[in-house]
């Protein structure tokens, strides 16, 4: 029997329904994430996330990630 729960996010409160026990069917299967994504996420939240948060969170992680790049980048041009 598929086990569903109604939880709130403990990012923006907005509640949602986890579905762990038929996990293909929830909500957070709408984001893809990274291992390196699941990673920065865990580091914040140990719960389930809503999958409005789970993409804004992949958002912040992709943009942080980004400008360190873009940093090292122009730390490197810089040298030369």
């Amino acid at each position: 029997m598929a086990h569903h729960e109604s939880v709130i996010c403990p990012r923006c409160k907005a509640a949602f329904e986890c579905r762990v026990g038929s996990i293909l069917q929830c909500q957070c299967q709408q984001v893809t994430l990274t291992e390196d994504e699941r990673a920065y996420i865990n580091e914040t939240y140990s719960e389930c996330l809503c999958a409005s948060c789970l993409t804004a969170m992949q958002k912040s992680y992709r943009q942080t990630h980004f400008l360190k790049r873009l940093q090292q980048f122009f730390s490197l041009s810089s040298k030369r």
